[in-house]
This record gives C-alpha cells, structure tokens and sequence, in this order.
C-alpha cells in the first residue's frame, strides 16, 4: 500500500505551464473563429435581405401594378442629407431642390408609378428618435412629414430629393430642365467619381450619359403600404455592418434607385419618363446586391 502511494506523480510546474499555454492558444484559435464566423453570418444576412426585398418589391409591382408607397426621402428642406446617412453614403447621393415645373414632372413620374406620398424629415428633432423611425411623422412628431406629390403639385412648390449624381460626356456636370444635378452632400464630385458611379449601380446607365434618378429608402412606412396586398411586405428590413452602418446613430434602411428622367444629349437629361422605374435595391453604404454577396463569401 505504501509503495503504491510512491509511485504516484503529479503534475511538474514545467507540465503546467505547458499545458494551460496550449489551452491558451486553443481558446484565442476558437474566439478568431468564432468572430469570423460572426462576420460572415452577419454578411450573409445582409446580403439575403438585400436579394429578397428586391425581389418582393419587384413581385409586389408585377401583381399590384404599382411600387410600395410612402418611401423616405434621403435630403431634408434645406438640400442636404439627413444627419443619420452613413459616411459611405456622403459620396454617393446627392441633394437638389427642384423647380416648382420639374418637382411636377418628377411627381407625376412617381405618382404614374404607384408612389404618390413621400416621407420626409423637416428638421432635427432635439429628442433622440431612433434613425430609422425619424421619417414617421407619427413618431418624429414636429419634424418630419407624410408628402402628398399631388398636393405639392397644385401648390406649385418645390421637391427636395436625394439624387445619384453624374457628370455626363465632358465631365462639367448634368443638368435637368435648367437644374443642376451635380450636387453631393459632401460636396461637388469630381467629374471621374461622378461618371462612374449611376454606371456602378446599373449597366444601362453609361458614363458618358445624364440620368436622373432618385436615391429613397424603403422604410416602415414603405412597408406598411403593402399590407393590403396578397403579396404584402411584412416588414422593412434593417441593414448593420461592423464599423460602416449603426442602426443606433446611422439611417440602415435598403433604399430603392428609381429612374425619373433618361439621357437626352450626355449633359442634358430628357424629360420625365411616363413611369418612373426602379434600378436597383442598395445597401445604406452604396452596396448593390453583387457586392453584398461577395461580402457573406
């Protein structure tokens, strides 16, 4: 009995140390992991909700003949962007307030379309109101407002909207019926950023070419417009990227380009298409569906 208990050893310091760094390296291993796994989840996520809202909007519109109603628009009264946009998001859209004519060419190519209220913040509400509810009037009570088109058509007054800007064929910028079109919420574009960036979105959409097109975000209103449908929308989604897009201080709503005027001469757009005519479904960070994709790989 006694020389059985002089046999056993324990473990030597050595033994260990050696042991709890293995551990040590094992653990960091599965947190990497893990955090990747989490990127990538997130990613894919992102990348589904992009591809069927696209493809709801889009079905919504081959049963009801018409958009959802009610989406945000993207600039406030004053022409700039809404403070919540999220940094990407500063190159790509831009903010012009259009003529009393235009903004009724522009609304009539909307409301042809199916889209005849918009959501609009008017201001910025001291209180905080979570980024992606400022655009309900029912919520952000005081700043923001439902837009009827056909109202702001017979008051003859102007329509401030979000616009994916373009420099046309010489690079000195895109006009629409005598209104500039050049315009970021950064600041002026240089005419290489410009020229590139309808084309990025749409194929169809050449460099060279001015086009008019509406940059708005499909919101909870948006959503709620479709309720009545058999193919309603039941929700809008929300967008979140790591260190890009916080639902907590940016607007992370997928946002719809819409086509309200094509190319006439490469630094003039024609007029108002009959109809306007959804592009692309985006991210809040200028993302199409593509490079959502390529993001959950």
């Amino acid at each position: 009995m006694f020389m059985l208990k002089s046999k056993q050893q324990g473990f030597t310091l050595l033994e260990l140390l050696v042991v709890i760094t293995l551990l040590a390296v094992l653990a960091v291993g599965a947190l990497v992991a893990y955090e990747d796994v989490g990127d990538n989840a997130e990613a894919a996520a992102a990348a589904n909700a992009n591809v069927t809202l696209d493809s709801a909007i889009r079905t919504y519109r081959a049963v009801e003949k018409v958009y959802p109603n009610q989406w945000d628009v993207l600039a406030v009264t004053a022409t700039s962007g809404i403070s919540t946009l999220p940094t990407a998001a500063l190159d790509i859209f831009g903010g012009v307030t259009l003529s009393a004519s235009n903004s009724a060419a522009v609304a009539n190519s909307l409301i042809a379309a199916g889209i005849d209220e918009l959501q609009q913040i008017t201001g910025t509400n001291p209180n905080p109101v979570a980024p992606n509810r400022q655009h309900n009037e029912s919520v952000n009570i005081g700043f923001a407002q439902e837009l009827d088109l056909e109202d702001m058509i017979a008051a003859g007054d102007q329509l401030t909207v979000s616009i994916v800007p373009s420099a046309g064929n010489n690079g000195t910028g895109c006009a629409f019926a005598g209104d500039n079109l050049n315009v970021a919420f950064s600041g002026a574009l240089s005419a290489s950023s410009a020229n590139t960036i309808q084309n990025k979105f749409n194929d169809s959409l050449e460099a060279d070419e001015c086009h008019l097109v509406l940059a708005l975000g499909f919101g909870s209103d948006a959503a709620a417009s479709t309720s009545s449908s058999k193919v309603a929308i039941s929700q809008a989604p929300t967008y979140t990227k790591v260190n890009s897009v916080n639902p907590a201080v940016n607007y992370a709503r997928y946002i719809g380009l819409f086509q309200v005027a094509a190319d006439d001469t490469g630094n003039v757009t024609g007029p108002a298409l009959e109809k306007a005519r959804l592009l692309a479904v985006i991210t809040p960070d200028g993302k199409v569906i593509d490079d959502a994709i390529a993001d959950a790989q």
